[in-house]
């Protein structure tokens, strides 16, 4: 912590990039910020609504999604204030801030460092919604996986379920986007304190908020696509139904007739 505090007074602007860090490194956040209560966000990976303010600190969550087995989010936390920049993530998000550190190296010279946790939080919303797409249509190759199972049993009650789960899932994702956009929207209007957005940054954020508008719509497209597959789901009860009152009538059939004949054959043993 004192080593942090000398570098902080030596430096004209420090970036701090905490990776998974443990508990004795999120103590030492919580001293930085002064503040305890978001240790406990950070550690249940709970992404803000909207921007907060943390004392000095301006605190942003920047949402990352994934899709493996399930969905998942990984937020990467920003707490920016003139001096200092703070990021907090999991493994997951490495991918976004190299991209948005290389961005950050190349374009150094050109910025004033007043502007310079703007250009990375622009950066890291449009590198972030860039890398979102990809659990995005993760997501689509697993209702297609689907899908395909529903064609070729059309019955099977496990599809059903799995379609439930996605659609839970979907809904989850959607908020998360919606939230994501917002925020964006907000820097890019100059409604977030303490984040004075240059030219630059409102143009790389109005990509990103035009990136994410078209991951919504694919999102909504999925939504009609499990639809589809309920609907194929009842069309195949329908039918096997329809099949098991077919053979109950044929059994039906089939015993009425055994029973005519065993009445006729007692008939003739009576009358001979």
């Amino acid at each position: 912590m004192d080593e942090l505090q000398k570098l902080s007074e030596k430096a004209s602007w420090l970036w701090i990039d905490c990776l998974e860090p443990n508990d004795e490194e999120l103590e030492i956040i919580a001293e930085l910020l002064k503040e305890t209560e978001v240790i406990n966000a950070i550690k249940n990976r709970q992404v803000f609504s909207r921007y907060e303010t943390i004392n000095d600190y301006l605190l942003l969550s920047i949402p990352l999604v994934t899709f493996k087995d399930k969905l998942e989010t990984s937020p990467i936390y920003v707490f920016a204030k003139e001096k200092r920049f703070i990021t907090v993530r999991g493994t997951d998000s490495s991918k976004s801030i190299d991209n948005t550190l290389k961005t950050f190296q190349d374009c150094i010279l050109k910025l004033k460092r007043s502007v310079f946790s703007p250009f990375i939080v622009s950066r890291l919303f449009h590198e972030v919604t860039n890398e979102n797409l990809d659990g995005i249509m993760a997501l689509r190759e697993r209702i297609d996986e689907i899908e395909e199972r529903a064609l070729a049993k059309p019955g099977d009650k496990r599809i059903s379920k799995a379609v439930f789960a996605l659609k839970r899932q979907i809904s989850t994702l959607e908020r998360v986007l919606w939230v994501q956009r917002g925020m964006m929207l907000d820097m890019r209007e100059g409604v977030v304190p303490a984040v004075e957005s240059s030219e630059m940054d409102r143009q790389t954020l109005s990509y990103a908020i035009n990136d994410i508008s078209r991951e919504l719509s694919l999102i909504d497209s999925y939504g009609n696509a499990l639809d589809s597959i309920l609907r194929l789901q009842d069309l195949g009860m329908i039918h096997r139904v329809e099949r098991i009152l077919i053979y109950l009538t044929l059994v039906t059939l089939l015993m009425n007739a055994i029973m005519i004949l065993l009445e006729v054959d007692i008939f003739h043993i009576l009358s001979g």
